[in-house]
């Protein structure tokens, strides 16, 4: 190739694929590199070729690597230090030593030589502006992760769905974005050359392929801020997000400024910013509701549009019962369980709902497991056991190790008599911790859980991993997720998993 054919192929490769002119010189100075000691057909050598930019004529050069004088490995492309240091003293370990090829032989037979260098320069060259491409879509899109991108639909299939994200903005760049099955919504109906919005998910830099999605929470949030100014400004917060995405979503927002509406703000006059959401969105109901840094009010909200009538909170257990109307129960579950499921996760409480009825058997059943622990280990009658877990002491510890003055501030109950019970719950307390030592191992254990089992007879870990996911709710009163947990913290130290 002569300094004519480099400045066109330059030229145009640069205008066509709108990159810098730098990039494409490297990459033909590698090809002729390639092509030149392909040419020469000395075996495994290294070839340098510089082209200068202005004038697009070219030098190559022959290289030799500069290692220690016991390491040379390999003759062809190796020198000792003591060698390259005879002609050079200021070489060292790592330098290379250069000399010019003469290329007038490859001149005199410039069409063979033009041959080879015209067809290794289009194969990396093509690998090269792969490269180039990928590099340049990496740097345009690896701050946008997690936001919003638009594309337009450029192919279908049954499993993805190829997004064309160039731009005008982004002249020559071929930006590509694969969206799967299960990051589109069940009710989208997208066709060919339709724009879409989506966010930009994480992906690998070493392939370079792009990958969005509609199902996230980060693509609610995003639809938000586009729609709702107070929200993109900070005005208004995103607290927290729970999706069942094409179906059903919940998000609490909180407002840092008194004078405004943070629900208002979102959903918008006449509902038009929410039903702008929606319609992207497919259909998917959304509620907004208002973030509390009270749980049980924020549970309420959460639980919208169901109204809770009583509730009964657990905060060891992290668990919540709520009593809601026959007529309400429908509304306070939701179709297929779905709004007190994205209740629970968008308050991170976990929500049983029962009929008035419901609760106030269960919360009576409860009530009576405790009164009669209490009769038991503390020696007293009925009646008192009924005063103090109406006055809500509702486990052995909490009467052990309260400030007296609590329990003297009930009727009946003088600092003797409270001294007294303190010292028959802490007798019992540690006759528990004893008796329940091998329970108490397992995670998730206390001293409440671990009384209860012994009540069943249920006092050695082995024991407990016998149970049952229900049987241990029933038992303990506790969710579905801790008594799951329990069991297989107690089946893990039982050694059930380990291979033999």
């Amino acid at each position: 190739m002569d300094s004519k054919e480099i400045a066109g192929v330059v030229e145009s490769v640069s205008n066509e694929k709108d990159l810098p002119k730098e990039k494409v010189f490297e990459a033909l100075e590698f090809a002729l590199a390639v092509a030149t000691k392909n040419f020469l057909e000395k075996g495994d050598i290294l070839v340098r070729v510089h082209i200068d930019t202005k004038t697009c004529d070219y030098k190559a050069y022959r290289r030799w690597l500069v290692v220690e004088d016991k390491q040379i490995s390999k003759p062809l492309v190796e020198i000792t230090l003591s060698a390259a240091k005879f002609d050079d003293p200021t070489k060292e370990v790592g330098d290379y030593v250069e000399e010019e090829i003469d290329l007038e032989e490859a001149k005199t037979k410039k069409s063979g030589f033009d041959r080879i260098a015209a067809q290794t320069a289009k194969n990396v060259i093509v690998q090269k502006l792969r490269d180039a491409e990928k590099e340049r879509i990496i740097n345009s899109f690896k701050d946008k992760v997690g936001h919003m991108v638009q594309g337009t639909v450029k192919k279908k299939s049954r499993d993805s769905i190829v997004l064309d994200l160039s731009s005008s903005r982004q002249r020559g760049m071929n930006a590509e974005a694969v969206m799967t099955r299960d990051n589109w919504l069940k009710n989208d109906n997208l066709s060919m050359n339709q724009r879409v919005r989506a966010v930009l998910l994480p992906f690998n830099e070493r392939s370079g392929q792009l990958s969005v999605s509609r199902t996230t929470n980060e693509f609610l949030i995003e639809l938000i801020k586009n729609e709702v100014p107070e929200v993109n400004d900070g005005f208004v917060e995103i607290r927290a997000v729970a999706r069942d995405a094409g179906n059903r979503s919940k998000i609490a927002v909180l407002s840092k400024d008194k004078r405004i509406d943070a629900v208002g703000a979102c959903v918008g006059m006449r509902k038009t910013r929410i039903n702008a959401i929606l319609e992207e969105l497919s259909g998917e109901n959304i509620d907004i509701v208002l973030w509390d840094a009270d749980p049980v009010r924020y549970v309420f909200n959460a639980m919208a549009p169901a109204k809770i009538e009583k509730v009964s909170i657990n905060e060891e257990n992290h668990v919540m019962d709520l009593s809601v109307t026959a007529e309400n129960k429908p509304y306070a579950i939701g179709k297929s369980g779905v709004n007190v499921r994205l209740a629970s996760k968008l308050t991170g409480w976990n929500i049983n709902v029962y009929s008035n009825e419901e609760f106030d058997q269960k919360l009576n059943g409860h009530n009576a497991e405790i009164e009669k622990i209490f009769m038991e280990k503390l020696n007293i009658d009925e009646e008192f056991a009924e005063v103090l877990v109406r006055e809500g002491f509702e486990t052995l510890d909490t009467i052990a190790y309260v400030d007296p003055s609590e329990l003297t501030a009930i009727d009946g109950i003088d600092e003797d008599i409270a001294n007294a019970l303190q010292e028959s719950a802490k007798a019992a307390v540690e006759s528990i911790n004893n008796e329940a030592k091998d329970l108490l191992d397992v995670e998730g254990v206390d001293i409440a859980i671990a009384t209860s089992l012994i009540e069943k007879q249920i006092k050695t870990k082995d024991d407990l991993a016998e149970l049952a996911t229900d049987e241990l709710m029933d038992i303990c009163g506790v969710s579905k997720e801790k008594a799951g947990d329990i069991i297989l913290a107690a089946r893990t130290a039982c050694h059930w998993f380990d291979e033999e």
